[in-house]
């Protein structure tokens, strides 16, 4: 566009240069050259808006774009994350019902039917389980349980989902009075992702001193960040 300006503007130049050339008294070529650059004068003029109109438009498209990095793009970045920890937080709840017990033998193959036996009977055993009382034991309704695919064959953590929350939270207070590196451990059931910050963060805990260790906790929440270590409130 810019470029046709230059050239019409040049022929404009030539145009009057050729009218000089014309003062000897040749007024019909003069006035067909003069005819010749008002046209090309009108054409530089309709060119000369439509730059202008380009311009503008560039400048409101610039705009435009500055009002989307500076205010739009920030909120999109907020909405994605809310939206995520939404989604993650509904996995959460409907997870809440199940428990993942690990360092239970079992056998190759075992079934579901075997592997609830197995869990019943450590849930009530004094000696290497939980010590929990038979008759509250043989009450509790498993909705499911079975060993997860991954790990050792004969070690496979267990996924166990229980009817009522109740249930759920008298196993896991019973697993906290287990020995420091008994090999036993009853967590809840979290989404992957969750899954691997709660190991970072036991990482964490694991690094520090005697003192420290005793000082901090794991918890888990209901909003995000969902799991977090805090200091114990003594």
């Amino acid at each position: 566009m810019f470029i046709n300006v230059l050239q019409a503007t040049k022929k404009i130049c030539y145009m009057y240069s050729r009218l000089n050339t014309y003062s000897d008294g040749t007024v019909e070529n003069g006035r067909i050259y003069y005819l010749k650059v008002e046209k090309l004068k009108v054409k530089q003029e309709q060119i000369d808006d439509q730059v202008k109109i380009l311009e503008n438009h560039a400048e409101f498209a610039n705009c435009e774009l500055h009002d989307i990095h500076n205010s739009k793009i920030p909120n999109l970045e907020a909405q994605i994350v809310e939206e995520a920890n939404e989604r993650l937080k509904l996995e959460v709840w409907g997870r809440k019902w199940n428990l993942i017990i690990r360092g239970l033998e079992g056998s190759v193959g075992e079934s579901p039917k075997v592997t609830q036996t197995i869990v019943r009977i450590w849930l009530n055993n004094n000696k290497k389980g939980l010590g929990m009382d038979a008759e509250l034991v043989k009450g509790m309704l498993f909705t499911a349980v079975h060993r997860l695919p991954n790990g050792p064959e004969q070690k496979r953590n267990i996924i166990l989902r229980l009817s009522n929350l109740i249930d759920r939270d008298d196993i896991l207070t019973a697993a906290t009075k287990l020995p420091r590196g008994c090999g036993y451990s009853v967590v809840p059931d979290l989404p992957p992702s969750l899954a691997v910050r709660r190991g970072e963060l036991l990482a964490e805990r694991s690094r520090m001193s005697s003192e420290e260790k005793r000082k901090c906790r794991l918890v888990y929440l209901k909003e995000p960040p969902f799991v977090q270590l805090v200091k114990k409130r003594f």
